[in-house]
């Protein structure tokens, strides 16, 4: 039993370590090349927004960086 047991083990060790490989192994000059010298190409940063409810309903506002008037307190 032993012995199935270390065989089961060796077998499921190999299609482990094969499967890595030859996931790697097509990638291996882009893995070097990001590595190397980073990413190819940059994210431009999302704008900002202001996040408001009204009955539950959760929206999205774009954020102006224009000065908003003040109201006076009543």
């Amino acid at each position: 039993m032993a012995l199935f047991v270390s065989v089961l083990f060796a077998f499921a060790f190999f299609v482990a370590v094969a499967t890595l490989i030859g996931t790697l192994l097509p990638a291996r000059d882009r893995i070097l090349r990001l590595l190397l010298r980073g990413p190819e190409w940059t994210i431009d940063p999302l704008p900002p927004v202001r996040l408001t409810s009204r009955r539950g309903v959760i929206r999205q506002r774009g954020v102006t960086p224009v000065a908003q008037p003040l109201r006076a307190a009543a």
